[in-house]
């Protein structure tokens, strides 16, 4: 008698398989507006901009003023061509002490120390006082950016040292 049981459920299956099938077979699944496939091909590409740096047009120097009080680096600098305003120059300060960069003033407010006209600016850069009374040796490593929508050009460089003591032997040398 528990044979005839399993044959009954095996009898049922049997039936109701291809019922399923059927059942699914001929009611898919909803077709929606939310479909990944279109017709229209879009394309783009991307790409930068290059921005000509600024140009040193001149030695830059150090001025140790009195026992290096109050020194400050005089960099001599035009825009390149096509950025004459103040706006698009980015200055970046780097205190430079035993090789190894140990602040940067970024940002630094150029254009509140810079004067001239586009075919050449004078900036004048505090040196800090410590670096200036002390000296040891002190860097300064002073980036001049053009900057236009959001991008940067490569800078222009200027190394400043402060001297050895209240700014004797300072200097100044343009780098790049």
């Amino acid at each position: 008698m528990k044979k005839a049981p399993k044959r009954v459920l095996a009898s049922l299956g049997a039936l109701l398989l291809p019922l399923v099938l059927l059942f699914t077979a001929s009611s898919p699944h909803s077709v929606t507006e939310a479909a990944w496939q279109r017709d229209e091909v879009v394309r783009g590409s991307f790409g930068t901009i290059t921005i000509p740096p600024a140009t040193l047009n001149g030695p830059c120097e150090y001025h140790p003023v009195f026992l290096g009080v109050g020194a400050y680096v005089r960099v001599f600098w035009k825009p390149p061509a096509g950025y004459p305003n103040l706006t698009d120059t980015v200055m970046d300060v780097h205190l430079v002490t035993a090789g190894s960069t140990v602040t940067t003033l970024q940002g630094y407010p150029g254009p509140s120390n810079t004067t001239g006209s586009p075919a050449g600016y004078t900036t004048d850069i505090p040196a800090t006082l410590l670096g200036g009374l002390l000296g040891f040796n002190t860097q300064f490593n002073i980036d001049i950016f053009t900057s236009a929508n959001g991008w940067r050009s490569t800078p222009v460089s200027v190394r400043a040292n402060a001297g050895i003591l209240a700014g004797i032997g300072g200097s100044c040398t343009n780098v790049a």
